[in-house]
């Protein structure tokens, strides 16, 4: 495995950017099974908006192509609020995060995609510019804190999708199994930028979150 730090030395602001990023299609996993949550993740709510809405609405702000990547496009029906969005429907049922991530490399019209969870409350979109500048040649770079890595908030090269599909026929369904055999790059996360790889995925863990961001306002 071939990882290389990609320390944060420098603060680049992409939240008044004229020009989105182009060769980068932004894809927001929403078709696991929800079991811990009680309810599909997909709609959790956020004052009265759907969390998955926000979450589309700010990488708009920074990508020219945002997608959602669904088990279904069905349970959108009804839901006139993500008739604006495109939606992909997986390729790879039962296959999990990794299916997920190989439909939007097969579907995406761009050198690269960004992947990240619904799930996640805070898209740090100042971070994830960072990221992007400081992608080179890596098949994937992909967030790091205190040795643990995050595939659900990355940038992957389509030259990717050989080695996810080869591991998802081997049953291996955790994206990080395909790493040893890829070229990734580690961007190391700082403590102010933690807040993006929170995720909900119980009930818990949004009372908890709630109660977080009532104590911060």
């Amino acid at each position: 495995m071939r990882f290389i730090e990609k320390q944060i030395q420098e603060v680049i602001s992409f939240k008044n950017a004229n020009k989105k990023i182009e060769n980068v299609t932004a894809a927001i996993l929403c078709g696991g099974k929800s079991r811990r949550m009680g309810f599909d993740k997909a709609f959790l709510m956020d004052d009265e908006e759907y969390l998955l809405l926000q979450t589309a609405g700010k990488l708009q702000s920074l990508f020219e192509q945002v997608v959602l990547v669904s088990n279904t496009k069905a349970k959108f029906d009804g839901r006139t609020d993500f008739t604006e969005l495109r939606i992909l429907e997986d390729h790879y049922m039962e296959k999990g995060p990794m299916g997920g991530i190989s439909t939007a490399l097969e579907q995406a019209q761009t050198e690269y995609i960004f992947i990240m969870a619904c799930d996640m409350p805070l898209p740090d979109i100042g971070l994830i510019g960072r990221m992007y500048r400081k992608l080179e040649h890596e098949q994937v770079l992909v967030c790091s804190h205190q040795g643990k890595l995050e595939p659900l908030l990355a940038f992957y090269h389509k030259s990717c999708l050989p080695v996810l599909k080869k591991q998802m026929d081997q049953g291996e369904l955790k994206p990080r199994s395909a790493f040893p055999a890829l070229h990734v790059g580690l961007y190391c996360l700082s403590n102010t930028e933690m807040n993006a790889i929170v995720n909900l995925n119980t009930p818990e863990d949004v009372q908890n979150w709630n109660q977080k961001t009532v104590k911060n306002e």
